[in-house]
């Protein structure tokens, strides 16, 4: 009688389930808990030997492929492993697929040599997932993927994309001295800890669109590298999208007399990268100040609201207009105030456009 599980061609060792598929007992210390885990391992080596690959919703409380060979297709689509999955020092002529796969603690594939793709999307790992000095000949995916350790590139040589779009890693992500053919996305991704990718070489592009970093630190460095590289391929739009996040991570990192003040810097000015805000700003300030001149002046008629405007407006691009036309009291405040902010404001805007568009 054969396994209950679609696909599955193994005998049936208890409730139609092969030993597989079949559960592991809640109390790790009993002697079925054992025994069940003996002929798991067991059947797992002999599927190795035979090159039977195909675990797609197996249960394992480890699944060693340590310094494992093959030319065939290694599926975990849907497994379970309670522990650790280790590929370490394995060589794969072919994918690795392991889709909505559950890993209790690490997943490991240092000093793996893998030709294929290394698919792990929607994976659910409990641990850490180790890459360091491995090679992978196509796509890394862990796409939608949950990591609650940290996720470790270092040296790594990929011959294609590596996604870990909408993934969430809890602890630091590293890419130190990785060399990558495609692009990398972290699009929507959420990433807790530091971030490092010092030394990459990359040939595509480098992606932290709508990425939510809780460590400020990590946001500097992620978005600094990803800056480096846009530039270098010449989309200046999107180097200008990392440095504004750049610049946003430094913000949050100074001192509360200097962190607080800047946020207008920030989102009235936009680190100089997005003339929209600034010309929002300056139509902002000059409705503002006309209105207020308007009401001071106590003449409530539509010639006297479009006299304002152009006051105000004419004090904004020419400081000195506003200085030497202004009367006394508070309206020669509020006139020297607009004055000293349209110094800054209106030069701003001028040099953020120049450098968006005429660049």
């Amino acid at each position: 009688m054969k396994c209950k599980i679609h696909g599955c061609e193994e005998k049936v060792l208890h409730k139609d389930l092969c030993i597989l598929h079949l559960e592991l007992p809640d109390d790790e210390s009993s002697e079925t808990f054992k025994r069940i885990e003996k002929l798991k391992i067991e059947k797992l080596e002999n599927r190795k030997k035979s090159q039977n690959l195909n675990f797609k919703g197996a249960i394992f409380v480890n699944a060693n492929f340590k310094g494992f060979e093959t030319q065939q297709d290694i599926i975990l689509t849907g497994a379970y492993i309670k522990k650790d999955l280790n590929f370490e020092n394995s060589k794969i002529q072919a994918d690795i697929w392991g889709d909505n796969v559950d890993i209790g603690e690490n997943l490991c594939f240092e000093l793996a040599h893998i030709n294929g793709s290394v698919s792990f999307f929607k994976a659910k790992i409990y641990g850490n997932i180790l890459f360091d000095h491995t090679i992978i000949g196509n796509y890394v995916w862990f796409q939608n993927a949950t990591i609650a350790g940290e996720a470790s590139f270092n040296y790594t040589i990929i011959g294609a994309s590596v996604s870990f779009k909408d993934a969430r890693i809890t602890e630091n992500l590293s890419f130190y001295a990785a060399e990558i053919e495609g692009n990398v996305w972290f699009n929507r991704a959420h990433i807790m800890g530091e971030a490092w990718f010092d030394r990459l070489k990359i040939n595509g592009n480098l992606n932290f669109f709508n990425t939510t970093f809780e460590n400020v630190k990590g946001q500097e460095r992620a978005h600094r590298s990803a800056k480096i590289i846009w530039e270098k391929i010449g989309d200046r739009e999107k180097a200008d999208y990392s440095f504004y996040h750049e610049m946003e991570a430094k913000r949050k990192q100074k001192p509360f007399y200097f962190r607080y003040p800047e946020i207008i810097v920030q989102y009235l000015f936009g680190y100089g990268v997005h003339p929209s805000r600034l010309l929002f700003s300056f139509i902002t300030l000059l409705l503002l100040f006309a209105f207020s001149y308007w009401v001071m002046e106590g003449l409530f008629s539509l010639d006297s609201l479009l006299n304002k405007l152009r006051f105000s407006f004419l004090t904004l691009i020419v400081p000195a207009y506003g200085v030497i036309n202004a009367k006394t009291g508070l309206y020669s405040f509020l006139t020297i105030l607009e004055a000293v902010i349209g110094a800054f404001t209106w030069p701003t805007f001028i040099v953020t456009f120049a450098r968006k568009y005429m660049r």
